[in-house]
């Protein structure tokens, strides 16, 4: 589980693990209550609250429907510089439906048309994007565009991969297992906002490692 961090004056906790009860067994006859086992799914928001599935413990698993974006429940907007990070995998779904991560969200739990975010998926083929919302308008901040980093598909299911998205004051980087894939300038994308993550339709992706830390990592992690 991530620890706490502290950021903008209020201290965000992050990370997909639950608490966990302990692992002896009582003896016959003992009255006392187990810890309940806290659901990963618990903490979080989606947009659209209907047509998406999550459930899971120490790992989040998400299966859409409609193409979703979702936050941690009680997450407020933050402003650079701060990295968010993600480990995701796709475990079933089309080669061309992308998942990753949105940042400087605003808006999320009301209609598309009034949600803004930018958000930076990557998909099967081994491509991402880098993208904006803004009302019912999405234009593109950077194409589809292949990058050795991003672990392709197989015949068995996608891979794992770990995203990684810095944003300082003046420009935003995008990282894939470790490697720099795309920076722009940050007049480019939203930074002031909810962070989270954005899922295709029809797929089922498992996410862990869901963090947010302030400031700018200076590698990869």
């Amino acid at each position: 589980m991530k620890a706490p961090v502290l950021l903008l004056g209020a201290a965000l906790l992050w990370g997909c693990a639950p608490e966990r009860p302990g692992d002896g067994a009582g003896e016959p006859g003992d009255t006392a209550a187990a810890t309940p086992v806290r659901s990963a799914a618990e903490g979080w928001r989606t947009a659209p609250a209907e047509g998406v599935s999550l459930r899971g413990a120490d790992t989040l698993l998400v299966e859409t429907g409609p193409h979703a974006v979702l936050w941690r429940a009680g997450q407020e907007a933050v402003q650079p510089p701060y990295t968010i990070h993600s480990r995701m995998q796709k475990l079933h779904g089309r080669l061309h439906e992308g998942y990753g991560i949105v940042f400087g969200g605003e808006g999320l739990e009301g209609p598309e048309e009034g949600q803004r975010y930018s958000y930076f998926l990557v998909r099967g083929d081994g491509s991402f994007l880098i993208r904006r919302r803004a009302g019912a308008e999405v234009p593109v901040v950077r194409p589809w565009t292949h990058h050795p980093s991003i672990r392709r598909d197989t015949e068995d299911g996608g891979r794992p991969n770990e995203l990684q998205v810095q944003v300082a004051a003046d420009s935003v980087r995008f990282r894939v297992n470790g490697a720099q894939v795309a920076s722009v300038a940050a007049a480019e994308v939203d930074v002031r906002g909810v962070p989270g993550v954005r899922i295709a339709h029809d797929v089922q992706v498992a996410l862990s490692d869901f963090g947010l830390e302030p400031g700018v990592a200076g590698g990869p992690r």
